[in-house]
């Protein structure tokens, strides 16, 4: 795996975890919970993330795609 692509994923893969935990610890959210009630909100936090991990995927992929043609180096 070339550097790059995996620096980049490195990168990719920290942010997202950085940003799942802030997602889910908002505020408002965090002070509304009850001991009774059960608190959705990690899991919309997380559902929030799907659209940003797919984005990443295409890009690697497109990324990986556009460096060789039909799996061809040049």
């Amino acid at each position: 795996m070339k550097p790059a692509v995996r620096a980049t994923i490195v990168t990719i893969a920290s942010a997202a975890a950085l940003l799942s935990q802030a997602a889910m610890a908002c505020p408002a959210c965090a002070g509304s919970a009850s001991p009774k009630d059960p608190n959705i909100w990690p899991l919309v936090g997380l559902f929030m993330l799907v659209p940003w991990i797919l984005a990443a995927a295409v890009t690697i992929l497109v990324r990986r795609e556009s460096t060789s043609f039909f799996g061809v180096k040049h």
